[in-house]
Parts: structure tokens; C-alpha cells; sequence
């Protein structure tokens, strides 16, 4: 009897463990179609709560971005048989789901059983890195690089961790690179960094590399552009805005620097198109208006520019001296002279350290007032507070006053 018992229930087994490999082979058959609901319609229709059919749902879940899904799976897996492999899985189903502390803990447990898991350790050290812990990622990719000193990526990651500490970031950016020259990434990283701390040189190597491996590229395409026009090759940025352009790139950076480009080589209409596009996408930006209003100023279009400086004032708090030194200029062009001192001053009040706008305000003042006192106050006040900034105007407003003070002695 009881070897009858036994013979059934491994009889049992068997047929059971052969559905439950049909089940498995079938749900890969649809899934190699990519019909991933009707696979999973199938697991869960054969009423099957097994370990292995638990397993695969998850990871079809955890496949297609479902995260709650593939924990709640993962989780009735690790029931029926806990491992370190389902523990990982689970851990990343809460990284994915942006549970980052379950998985930090999940990943270290792991770790603690398999130190040697290298995948694992890399994995962490990126995920301590993207959760602002840059000290306990630098750990764990030294260690990394201890045992496999050829991976650029350890010292990509590496020199991403030192910026996060306000370390020199470049020796990891740039071993990673001597170990791969393709390692676009790094290349991207040098480029930026001697671009910040403004070594130019250093910084067009690294970008024309960037280019030549990628010529598409939009990050280097826009450091690109921006060493140009700092090396005053206005037609060149011009020509590597075009090829943001042409990609569909079109924003305020690209807007605003093709309208700077244009305004240095004197093609205002297309400054102002591109100005106007800028403005199109942030109509609050003060610099926008103020480079509008130089283009408007510089065709001759005196009343659209003073309106346009008026409103970049407006827009721009509180450093407006320079768009009220403009306005005045504009001002002075329409022969609204007492206009421009109004400007003038209020552009001063707003930073009594610009001392050309001072100088302008005196020799405005000069020419306006027939009472000579109010520019003399304004000359002495420059002589006073800029004697070196600008040789010839304080030579200029020591000459003037002179002359004004002989004036008014002989009055």
C-alpha cells in the first residue's frame, strides 16, 4: 500500500513539473514576440504559485517597468525559496521604483554573503552616488579598481564622485580615457571641465574629439559653439548652431547665442529674429530684452529700443545699471536729452561702481545744463571716486572742470 502511495505521488510530481515546464516554455515562446501581456495571462491562468512560475512573472514585470508588480512577485518567489539572487532582483525592483533605501539595505545584504559579486558592488556605488553619498561610492569603486585596474568605467564613475566632493574630478575623466579612447563620456567630462576652469586649449582638444567620434553630438555641438563665439569666430559658431538647429534643438541657449553672433557681425535683422525667438521661450528673461534693445539701437530704430530697454529694466532686478546706461544713449539719439540724465541717474543709484556710466552722466549733464555747477559736481565726482579706471576720461574730466571752474570765477 504504501509503495502504491509512493509511486503516485511521484507520478504527481512529475506531471505537475511537467506542466509547470509547459507553462514556463510557452510563456517564452509569446515572449520572443514581444506579446508580454498574453504571456503573463498565461502564467497566471495555469493557477500555478510555484517558485519558478513566481519568478518569471516578475521578471516580466520588472522587464516592461512595472516595479510594484515585480516586487509583489519577486517577494512571493523569495517566500517559497529565499536566495541571494531573488534578493537581488527585488532590491533592484525597489531602485527601479525609487525605493532607493530598501535597496541600499537589500544590495549590502547581499554583499555581505558574496564580496566578490563585482556587478553588484559597481551597482551600489552608482546608486550611493546618485543618492548624494559620494563618500561610500568612492569606497566602493576603489576597491573595484583594486581588483580590475582596467575598467574605465570604475574611474568614470570615480571622477563623477570626486566632482560630488569638490575634488579635481580630471585624473578619473582622464585614465578612463587613456584606457578607452572611445569612452565618449569621459571625453565629455574633460571637455566641460577645462572649459570651467578655462584652460581653452585643453578644452577644443577634448571637444574636437568629442565631434570627430560623434559629430551629431548635441553636448559637444554646444560646447562647440560656445568656444567659438569666446574665440570670436562668429561665422563658425554660427555654423555649429545650425547643426543644433538642423538636429530640432532649438533652445534658449541656441536662440540667444545665434542672436549674439549675428548682432557681432552686424546682420541685424537675423539678430532679431533670433532674439525674438528667444523671447518666444522666456519673455522674463532681462538679457533677451537688453541684447533686443542694442540690435534695435544699432539699426536706428531709437523709440523700439528705448521701449525694449525700459522693459529689460522692468524685467531685470536689481542690477539694471547697464540697460539704464543704454536707454539713455537711445535717448540721446532722439535729441530727449533731459530724458537720458533721468536715465543716467537712476541707472548710478542703481551701482555707483559704474564709472562709465558716471563719466556719461557728467558730460551729458555738461552739455545740457547752462548752469555749469551741476556737470562740475558730476566731473569732480568722477575724478574723486575713479582717478584710475579710465586714463583719458579722468584726464578729460580734470581738463573740464578746470576750464569750468575758470568760468564761473570769472563770472
Amino acid at each position: 500500500m504504501k509503495k502504491k502511495l509512493l509511486i503516485i505521488v511521484i507520478i504527481l510530481f512529475y506531471v505537475d513539473t511537467e506542466a509547470q515546464v509547459s507553462v514556463l516554455v510557452q510563456a517564452d515562446s509569446i515572449l520572443q514576440t514581444g506579446n508580454y501581456r498574453l504571456a503573463l495571462q498565461q502564467l497566471k491562468k495555469s493557477n500555478d504559485e510555484s517558485y519558478a512560475i513566481s519568478k518569471k512573472i516578475a521578471s516580466i514585470y520588472q522587464t516592461v517597468g512595472n516595479s510594484a508588480k515585480a516586487i509583489e512577485y519577486y517577494q512571493k518567489a523569495f517566500q517559497l525559496q529565499p536566495s541571494d539572487e531573488i534578493k537581488e532582483q527585488l532590491a533592484k525592483s525597489y531602485q527601479f521604483s525609487g525605493n532607493t533605501a530598501k535597496a541600499i539595505r537589500l544590495f549590502n545584504e547581499v554583499l555581505q554573503g558574496n564580496p566578490n559579486n563585482y556587478l553588484l558592488k559597481y551597482t551600489l556605488a552608482k546608486l550611493y552616488l546618485a543618492e548624494r553619498n559620494a563618500q561610500q561610492s568612492i569606497t566602493l569603486l576603489n576597491e573595484l579598481i583594486e581588483n580590475d585596474p582596467s575598467n574605465p568605467n570604475y574611474y568614470y564613475q570615480l571622477g563623477k564622485a570626486y566632482e560630488k566632493t569638490g575634488k579635481d574630478p580630471s585624473k578619473g575623466y582622464l585614465k578612463a580615457y587613456l584606457l578607452d579612447s572611445l569612452h565618449i563620456k569621459s571625453i565629455y567630462q574633460l571637455a566641460k571641465f577645462f572649459k570651467a576652469i578655462k584652460v581653452r586649449d585643453s578644452s577644443e582638444l577634448f571637444i574636437d574629439i568629442g565631434l570627430k567620434l560623434n559629430p551629431k553630438s548635441l553636448n559637444f555641438l554646444q560646447l562647440k559653439a560656445q568656444n567659438e563665439f569666446l574665440n570670436k569666430a562668429y561665422d563658425s559658431t554660427i555654423t555649429y548652431l545650425k547643426k543644433l538647429e538642423v538636429q530640432n534643438f532649438k533652445t534658449l541657449f541656441v536662440y540667444k547665442l545665434f542672436g549674439l553672433s549675428y548682432y557681432k557681425l552686424k546682420d541685424y535683422e537675423n539678430a532679431l529674429t533670433y532674439f525674438n525667438k528667444a523671447k518666444q521661450l522666456d519673455f522674463r528673461d532681462a538679457s533677451i530684452l537688453y541684447n533686443k534693445g542694442l540690435v534695435l539701437k544699432a539699426m536706428g530704430k531709437y523709440k523700439m529700443a528705448e521701449i525694449t530697454f525700459f522693459m529689460s529694466i522692468l524685467s531685470q532686478k536689481p542690477n539694471v545699471d547697464k540697460n539704464y546706461y543704454q536707454m539713455g544713449l537711445v535717448q540721446i539719439a532722439q535729441k530727449r536729452t533731459k530724458n537720458a540724465i533721468r536715465s543716467f541717474e537712476e541707472g548710478y543709484k542703481n551701482n555707483s561702481r559704474n564709472h562709465v556710466l558716471l563719466f556719461q552722466l557728467a558730460l551729458t549733464a555738461d552739455d545740457y545744463y547752462n548752469d555749469k555747477k551741476i556737470a562740475l559736481q558730476y566731473f569732480e565726482k568722477y575724478i574723486n571716486t575713479f582717478p584710475e579706471k579710465d586714463k583719458k576720461s579722468t584726464a578729460y574730466a580734470k581738463q573740464r572742470s578746470k576750464e569750468i571752474r575758470k568760468d564761473l570765477f570769472m563770472k
